[in-house]
C-alpha cells in the first residue's frame, strides 16, 4: 500500500494540472496589454486603496468561471449556444452582439498596445505594426488548438517580471497589508472609474465565453473533466491571474503614483517597472508583446465561439478548418477589424487601453446575472448546482458592479 500513495499523488496531481490548463491560459489572458495599463493606472491614481478591491475580485473572477466551467461542462456546450437554447435567439443575440463589441475594441487596444511597444523597440511608428501583428496572429491560430494550448501556457511566464519590480521597490508591506484587507472606499468619480476598470480587467466577459470553449475543447480532445472535480483548477487559473495584477498595481503605486505623475501614453505605464533599473525598459516590452499575444487570440476566439454558437455552426480549433469555415472568418475578422480601428485618426492607445475595461466592467453585471441563472438551471445542469459561496460571491459581484457602474457613470 504505501508503493501506491506515491503514484496516487502522481495521478492526483496530473489530474490537477490538466484540469488548471484552461484556467491558466484564461487567467493569464487576463493580464493582457489592456489589463497592465488598466492595472498602472489603478496603482498610479488611486495608490493602495483598491488593492482590498483586487483582492475580494480573486473569488469573484474564480466563482464566475467556475460558473461558466460548470455550465459548459454540464451542458457539453458554450455559453452562447445554451443560452440560445435556453432564451431563444433574440437574447443570444443581443448578448453575443455586446460582447463582439467589447472585445473588437479590446483587440484594437490590444493591438495598439503591442505595436506601441513595437514602436519603443525599433523606433518605427506603431501604425506600421498593426497589420503585421493581425497576419502573424492569424497565422498562429490556424496551427490548431494543441499547439495554441502550448503557445499560450507558455508566454504566461513572462508576467512574472511584474512581481519582480514590486520586491525590487523596496515596499512598505505593513502599509500594503493594512490597504489589502482593510476595505475602504471614495466617493469620487474617477476613484469609481478606476474601480469599474479593475473589475472590468479583472472579470472581463470575454473570459468566461473563453473559459467554457475551453472547457468543451477540453472534451473534445479526449479530456474527462467532470463538472463538479474542475473548481481546483479554475482557482489556480484565477489565483494566478489577480497575483500577477496585485503586483502591478503595487509597482505602479511606489513608481508612478509616488511621482504625482500621469499615464498620457503606454510608454508612461513603463514607469511601473523603474525598479528593475536597465532590465526595466526590457521586462516591459517583452511583457506587453507576449501578453498580448496571449490575449489578442483569446479575445478573437471567444467571440468566434459565441458567433458560432449563436447560429450552429462547428466550431474550434482543434477542428479541421475545412469544417469550421465560419468559425475562423470570425476570428480573421475580428483581429482585422480590431486592427483597422486602432489605426482611426487621434487613436489613443492608453485611453483605449483603459476605458475598454471600463466597458467590460459595465456589461459585468448582466453577464454574471446570466451566469448565476444558468449555473443554478436544474434543466442544465442536473445534479452540479453551485455551492453556496459560488452563488453569494455572484450576488456580491453583481451588487459591487452596479453600484460602481451608478456612482462612476452618473
Amino acid at each position: 500500500m504505501a508503493e501506491e500513495r506515491p503514484s496516487h499523488r502522481h495521478a492526483k496531481a496530473t489530474e490537477l494540472a490538466e484540469q488548471a490548463i484552461p484556467a491558466l491560459i484564461t487567467g493569464g489572458a487576463g493580464d493582457d496589454p489592456a489589463g497592465v495599463v488598466t492595472y498602472t493606472v489603478v496603482g498610479a491614481t488611486t495608490g493602495f486603496s483598491q488593492l482590498w478591491l483586487l483582492l475580494l475580485s480573486t473569488p469573484m473572477l474564480a466563482a464566475a468561471n467556475i460558473m461558466a466551467a460548470r455550465v459548459a461542462l454540464s451542458a457539453h456546450d458554450g455559453l452562447a449556444a445554451i443560452i440560445r437554447n435556453r432564451y431563444g435567439r433574440v437574447v443570444s443575440f443581443l448578448i453575443v452582439l455586446l460582447l463582439a463589441i467589447a472585445n473588437v475594441a479590446t483587440i484594437a487596444a490590444d493591438t495598439a498596445g503591442v505595436a506601441t511597444v513595437l514602436e519603443m523597440l525599433t523606433g518605427i511608428r506603431w501604425e506600421a505594426f498593426v497589420l503585421f501583428i493581425a497576419l502573424i496572429l492569424i497565422g498562429i491560430l490556424h496551427l490548431g488548438y494543441g499547439h495554441i494550448k502550448r503557445v499560450l501556457i507558455a508566454l504566461t511566464t513572462v508576467l512574472f517580471a511584474y512581481i519582480l519590480s514590486a520586491f525590487y521597490a523596496h515596499p512598505h508591506w505593513g502599509e500594503i497589508l493594512y490597504a489589502t484587507f482593510l476595505p475602504h472606499v471614495r466617493l469620487e468619480r474617477f476613484w469609481m472609474i478606476a474601480a469599474l476598470g479593475l473589475l472590468g480587467t479583472t472579470i472581463s466577459p470575454y473570459m468566461l465565453f473563453w473559459q467554457a470553449g475551453e472547457e468543451v475543447e477540453e472534451l473534445r480532445q479526449g479530456i474527462t473533466i467532470q463538472a463538479d472535480n474542475a473548481d481546483a483548477g479554475v482557482w489556480l487559473g484565477m489565483a494566478y491571474s489577480t497575483g500577477v495584477a496585485f503586483f502591478i498595481v503595487v509597482a505602479a503605486a511606489l513608481t508612478i503614483g509616488s511621482q504625482g505623475t500621469s499615464i498620457e501614453s503606454v510608454q508612461d505605464a513603463a514607469r511601473a517597472l523603474e525598479p528593475l533599473g536597465p532590465w526595466g525598459h526590457t521586462a516591459f516590452i517583452v511583457g506587453i508583446i507576449a501578453s498580448g499575444l496571449l490575449a489578442l487570440p483569446v479575445l478573437a476566439g471567444s467571440t468566434a465561439y459565441a458567433v458560432a454558437e449563436l447560429f450552429g455552426w462547428p466550431e474550434g480549433f482543434g477542428a479541421r478548418e475545412a469544417q469550421t469555415r465560419g468559425f475562423y472568418l470570425v476570428v480573421m475578422l475580428s483581429l482585422m477589424g480590431g486592427g483597422l480601428i486602432s489605426l482611426v485618426p487621434h487613436f489613443r492607445p492608453a485611453d483605449a487601453l483603459f476605458y475598454t475595461q471600463v466597458l467590460d466592467g459595465v456589461l459585468l453585471p448582466l453577464l454574471i446575472t446570466m451566469l448565476l441563472v444558468l449555473s443554478n438551471d436544474r434543466r442544465i445542469v442536473g445534479d452540479t448546482h453551485n455551492p453556496h459561496w459560488v452563488n453569494i460571491t455572484g450576488i456580491l459581484t453583481v451588487l459591487i458592479t452596479l453600484a460602481a457602474n451608478f456612482i462612476a457613470l452618473t
